[in-house]
């Protein structure tokens, strides 16, 4: 098919036409408020003679136009998603045909975009799935039901607790002192230095029990250290960004990077807390949720056991990223 084709139009005569239109021109195109003003305004942008006259080419009748439509659908790839009805107008078809063009153009760009991302993280993921396996062990079913609680556990908490954890075992183990050595040890590590100051003082509302100062200080804190490392460590990471940015996705990379952790080391692919409530159907009964919490629609979530949650959250996430540095 070449670029350029001529054809007899009913009620126009010949018509030399250009069958390739550019960005520009479907950006123009698209900003027709209907269907046939779409059509309408790429048949005048690669008309080359005889000239564009409006008047003639609106007073056409649709099947007069159609095979027009289809020279230029398939001269363009659209033939997979062009299916006008024959009992239908063309018009509202032809224009649904290039946004799908376009829409799949666009996912299959972000889809190897986001394959490279993926790509820069596996060996470093697959090596903290394999010190996680070594200090844990195989089984952990028990794990995963913690989790979905809302405790998520590092190996240095789960050897203080002993198998099998529970709950129960949990709160007695953690107590001020001990959390305060946990919390201790997480500054080793750039991104968790970054927020020392922040750290240090939620975890001294905690032992004061202002456990909404506490939560408030240290919920954001896990994705911000996650983020620290994936800008750093991980070269696909603003490429990838820019692309989310430019084709209005919601896709969140830290997100996506913590249901990786999840689903490899515990099996699970997110936390209770981490869910995405909407707001009119949110109940406050105390139940943590990130969402809520940081947008003050909760209010009873001020429990030791929701501040104690959170902390283990970032001492998991502390281990986490000690073994991708020891990568």
């Amino acid at each position: 098919m070449t670029k350029e084709e001529t054809i007899v139009v009913a009620g126009i005569g010949k018509v030399r036409i250009r069958l390739v239109p550019t960005e520009e021109e479907l950006v123009q195109a698209e900003r027709a408020k209907r269907a046939r003003g779409f059509f309408l305004s790429l048949v005048e942008s690669l008309l080359i003679e005889p000239e564009y006259v409006k008047e003639d080419w609106v007073k056409l009748p649709e099947e007069a136009l159609r095979p027009l439509a289809r020279l230029i659908a398939r001269a363009n790839g659209l033939d997979p998603y062009f299916k006008p009805k024959k009992e239908k107008p063309f018009y509202n078809a032809f224009r649904n045909a290039w946004r799908m063009q376009r829409a799949a153009h666009r996912d299959a760009i972000f889809q190897r975009a986001l394959a490279a991302w993926k790509a820069h993280l596996e060996a470093g993921l697959a090596a903290v799935e394999k010190a996680y396996t070594e200090q844990v062990g195989m089984d952990r079913s028990g794990l995963c039901e913690l989790a979905r609680d809302g405790y998520l556990l590092s190996p240095r908490v789960i050897a203080a607790v002993g198998k099998p954890v529970t709950p129960d075992g949990l709160g007695k183990l953690l107590t001020a002192e001990f959390i305060t050595g946990l919390v201790e040890s997480w500054f080793d590590l750039p991104p968790f230095i970054r927020r020392e100051r922040i750290i240090r003082d939620a975890i001294s509302a905690f032992r004061r029990g202002e456990y909404a100062l506490s939560i408030y200080g240290l919920l954001p804190q896990p994705e911000g250290v996650l983020w620290d490392y994936l800008k750093e460590a991980n070269p696909a990471e603003l490429t990838l960004e820019e692309l989310i940015e430019i084709q209005g996705r919601s896709y969140v990379t830290v997100e996506a990077f913590l249901r990786e952790i999840l689903s490899r080391l515990i099996g699970t692919e997110e936390l209770p807390f981490y869910r995405f409530v909407k707001f009119a159907a949110f109940t406050d009964d105390g139940t943590l949720n990130r969402h809520a919490v940081e947008h003050g629609i909760s209010l009873a979530f001020a429990t030791r056991e929701n501040a104690i949650r959170v902390i283990l959250l970032l001492d998991f996430v502390h281990f986490v990223l000690k073994e991708l540095e020891h990568k």
